[in-house]
């Protein structure tokens, strides 16, 4: 009989789900590891979701459900957290699903190697065919700045949905940055850990929806995202962590801003509220001068030259540019078949 300290606590924002919502339920349900609770926070749905929460809770007293008003997927997360009572953590999107021995190799990798996080691999869904990603079943074991350099560096992804936490390293609250909350958090979690383990075994099913934050993209997300990666710049220069990371957390920084004005001057529906964004980034770009090609590398030191000197000609040759990126893309697709 496992005892409270092997619970996992498993979070589900649910939000409108309703098409989905009993596969991702059922998944786990039907987990090989049996010492779970499901903490459901309906996020204020319209649908018949919150009503598939109170059924499959009447139904087993592991399901815990919670009705709050809409405040978006990183308050509902928050206040999962609030309620979780297991030494484990894990977060789960409601329209996805988990093959079911998925926690019982993460906890035994955990208690295993003596680590705080486990990341695991998972499977794109597409509508007919799906992607394998990291699974190729190679599992490394890193110190928590390794992990974090990482994940930084975008050789580990910061899905919240891919890991399962030992909960005494999840301190800080997500904020509200859809959908970049976990790209402002996971990092932080990671490096209050002593070990991190990577395990390449796809167990998550990650359903791609084109009407997924994703598959979408607005001035509102680009903001998000902009916040997001200050945050990270910021919380890491200002506490003086990761010794010796200081010129390569700039880089990344200064990388990010660059690559996020280029995607907005590519959206199709590029307006004035993205143009104030770029217009925040430059000003944000402005109080690292002076930038040096050899720090940003010769493509992102011509862009931010460019995009320094003249918003208006940058957003034209990103657009006039992608162009050409598109015509080299369905080429390639095309080759390929």
């Amino acid at each position: 009989m496992m005892g409270k300290k092997d619970l996992v606590s498993i979070v589900i924002p649910v939000y409108n789900g309703e098409k989905y919502l009993r596969k991702c339920l059922d998944s786990i349900i039907g987990q090989t590891y049996q010492a779970w609770e499901l903490l459901l926070i309906d996020d204020g749905s319209s649908d018949s979701s919150g009503d598939i929460c109170d059924e499959y809770a009447a139904k087993n007293e592991k399901i815990k459900v919670l009705h709050k008003e809409n405040g978006g997927q990183a308050s509902a997360r928050n206040t999962g957290l609030t309620m979780a009572q297991g030494e484990y953590v894990s977060f789960v999107d409601c329209d996805d699903w988990l093959d079911s021995d998925m926690y019982s190799f993460m906890t035994d990798t955990l208690r295993q190697e003596d680590a705080e996080a486990v990341i695991c691999g998972y499977v794109e869904e597409y509508d007919g065919w799906q992607k394998r990603v990291n699974a190729d079943g190679k599992i490394d074991v890193y110190d928590a700045d390794t992990a974090a350099k990482m994940l930084l560096k975008g050789q580990i992804g910061s899905y919240l949905w891919s890991m399962l936490f030992k909960r005494d390293i999840v301190r800080e609250q997500m904020p509200d940055l859809n959908p970049y909350e976990d790209h402002a958090t996971v990092y932080k979690w990671l490096l209050h850990a002593n070990k991190v383990v990577t395990a390449h075994h796809a167990f998550y099913h990650y359903r791609q929806l084109q009407s997924s934050s994703l598959h979408s993209y607005d001035h509102k997300k680009g903001n998000h995202f902009f916040l997001a990666i200050k945050d990270r710049y910021d919380y890491i220069s200002s506490r003086h962590l990761l010794p010796g990371w200081e010129a390569e957390n700039r880089r990344l920084y200064l990388r990010g801003c660059i690559k996020l004005t280029k995607d907005l001057a590519r959206m199709p529906d590029y307006d004035e509220q993205m143009r104030h964004i770029i217009d925040d980034v430059r000003l944000e770009i402005r109080r690292f001068l002076p930038i040096t090609r050899q720090e940003m590398g010769l493509k992102y030191y011509i862009r931010q030259k460019l995009l320094l000197w003249n918003v208006d000609a940058y957003v034209r040759l990103m657009r006039f540019s992608s162009l050409f990126s598109l015509s080299r893309h369905t080429k390639e697709k095309g080759m390929q078949k």
